[in-house]
């Protein structure tokens, strides 16, 4: 179902792109994701995030915040990402928007995983994800 997470063993290699506006977060993110296995690319926007997409390889995950002013939010950064890498996993994450948000306005079968969150709870989502490819 759209917009859920369950903790679930990874053990593959995935590429991961981090989209998050605030450097301690961001951060966190690529520590979670090192931690699993994983090889991070990591943005601080909207634009950065699509630009990055456009030039990666091989992505397998998208783990974005939504609101990332000025630019592109989130949404936005999903959908443009996911018609560049069809295939890629997207995981939303956000103080403000909620499971109905992420429904209407996310891209099919994405996670939403609320602020404030641990880096234990980043891991498990991200695992999840990884380990649904």
């Amino acid at each position: 179902m759209a917009c859920q997470s369950a903790p679930v063993e990874s053990d593959s290699m995935a590429a991961i792109l981090i989209v998050e506006d605030e450097p301690f977060v961001r951060m966190m993110a690529e520590d979670a994701a090192q931690g699993l296995g994983l090889e991070p690319l990591s943005v601080s926007n909207g634009e950065a995030a699509i630009a990055a997409a456009r030039t990666a390889q091989e992505l397998q995950i998208l783990f974005t915040d939504i609101h990332m002013p000025p630019g592109p939010d989130g949404w936005t950064v999903a959908r443009a990402v996911r018609a560049i890498h069809p295939g890629i996993r997207v995981i939303y994450t956000s103080g403000q928007a909620g499971p109905e948000d992420c429904a209407r306005l996310g891209v099919p079968e994405a996670r939403l995983l609320p602020k404030p969150y641990t880096q234990g709870e980043l891991a498990a989502v991200i695992a999840e994800i990884a380990g649904d490819r």
